[in-house]
């Protein structure tokens, strides 16, 4: 190979690390602004309602045992002595509900923190069941013949963040209407709220019918612990774009998503959740474990997250500006109309400034709108600057054709993120088949020669 054509070639590689240092400081800038999101985020979960959890409700019956014991203490005198000490524990039993309906609309809207947008929602939830108290409960006592005294019992709720329950719930136990009282009493369930439903004393068996109205506020996501031996929980909202995690995903035959929002639902019995014996456990053990439990979960996701959608813009700029080089050094040695270094870095520098420009947008107006109008503006520099690079406006419109066809297509790869590898691969393909095509007659020994130079002077 000549060294004329060395040389530019290395020069090209040259130009296109420089323009790789502003591709890094606008990746740089995304990054920030994502950081930035996120404070958004927690800021207003910290002054509204932070993501939401919901546990329970558990039926809780508080008890004493007491007992006379005899005991062989020494006295001051060193003599062994028998007497009756009397033994005093205060326990707990938790019963879990024997089935479990939840339901509810879930409502959203948007919370502005400056320029960065939050999803926040409002869950009017409807929670039915039913406790079944055996006739032969079963608890932890020391010796049985021991006395047992029954304390006043209560329904607990665990809530992921206090904060986000509207108004003043009433749990209807048993044909009774019961205000909460804040605090759950139960280390696992956290803040929560507690219901007293008076003295429970086992003995026969009872099933007892619950209902709550809970409206619980949060943001951007929420999550249901399936406590019962039988789950049933169903959502709807409005939000056009949930992503459903956790332990368990809804019922594919109930999942319905569309423009106007989605439903999904949940069937779960006791022999395919943990969730049960797991807040069991961690009762027994008086952890405080909200998040140790299997729960399923929903979260409420922008579709069009402009940050997300500019950093994976970013990611083809470096692809982006070495096609443009490739195809700008073509046309120099196909119709040896040389390109100065200096014209390919202003070239490389407008492109770059391409996705910025669609990161500044974005943040004022739709994304769609933010690319198309960057696009435009690019697409119109580049076209105006190589009609006269390139001394023909025709030349100077196919290359904006070029660089309209390049754009369009990126924007394609971005909507379809699913498809964006084949696409891309595709893509690459084409426009070296292109290349080789164009290429294929060319004796690249006689480039840079005197012949070559004498034939370009003249």
């Amino acid at each position: 190979m000549q060294k004329t054509l060395f040389y530019k070639i290395l020069i090209i590689g040259l130009m296109l690390l420089v323009i790789a240092v502003p591709l890094g400081m606008i990746g740089n800038l995304v990054s920030e602004r994502q950081h930035r999101q996120a404070e958004a985020v927690r800021d207003v979960a910290n002054s509204y309602a932070g993501a939401q959890q919901l546990i329970g409700p558990v039926l809780v019956l508080p008890y004493v045992e007491t007992y006379l014991a005899d005991e062989t203490k020494i006295d001051a005198d060193g003599q062994k002595r028998k007497q009756q000490v009397l033994h005093r524990f205060e326990r707990t039993v938790h019963i879990l509900p024997a089935e479990l309906k939840i339901g509810g609309e879930v409502d959203t809207r948007s919370k502005r923190r400056g320029l960065f947008k939050v999803l926040i929602y409002a869950w009017q939830s409807k929670i039915d069941g039913s406790f079944q108290i055996p006739e032969k409960l079963a608890f932890p006592r020391d010796r049985p013949d021991s006395q047992i005294t029954w304390g006043e019992a209560y329904v607990a709720v665990g809530v992921g963040d206090t904060r986000g329950v509207s108004g003043t719930p009433q749990l209807d136990f048993n044909g009774r209407r019961i205000g909460f009282e804040r605090g759950s009493r139960v280390s696992v369930l956290g803040a929560g709220m507690h219901a007293p439903v008076g003295v429970l004393e086992p003995g026969r068996a009872l099933t007892l019918p619950f209902h709550l109205d809970l409206s619980l506020n949060g943001t951007e996501s929420l999550s249901v612990a399936p406590l019962a031996d039988s789950n049933q929980i169903r959502l709807a909202s409005s939000w056009p774009h949930p992503s459903f995690g956790g332990r368990f995903l809804p019922e594919a035959q109930s999942q319905e998503i569309g423009p106007k929002g989605f439903k999904a639902e949940w069937n779960i019995s006791a022999l395919a959740s943990n969730a049960g014996p797991q807040f069991l456990k961690a009762v027994a053990a008086n952890e405080k474990c909200i998040n140790c439990m299997e729960t399923l979960d929903v979260r409420l996701v922008e579709p069009v997250n402009i940050y997300v959608q500019s950093d994976r813009a970013l990611k083809y700029g470096f692809l982006f500006v070495g096609l443009s080089f490739a195809a700008f050094f073509l046309f120099e040695i196909l119709r040896r109309l040389p390109i100065h270094p200096a014209q390919y870095f202003l070239i490389g520098l407008g492109l770059a400034l391409f996705f910025l420009l669609v990161l500044s947008l974005s943040e004022h107006i739709a994304f769609a709108s933010a690319y198309l109008a960057a696009a435009i503006a690019s697409i119109g520099l580049m076209t105006y600057y190589l009609s006269h690079v390139l001394r023909s406006r025709w030349r100077g419109l196919g290359f904006g054709a070029m660089l309209s066809l390049l754009f369009g297509t990126l924007y394609v790869l971005l909507a379809s993120e699913d498809n964006a590898l084949v696409m891309g691969s595709v893509l690459l393909f084409a426009l070296l088949a292109a290349a080789m095509v164009a290429t294929r007659k060319l004796d690249w020994y006689r480039l840079g020669s005197g012949e070559d130079a004498a034939e370009h002077a003249a």
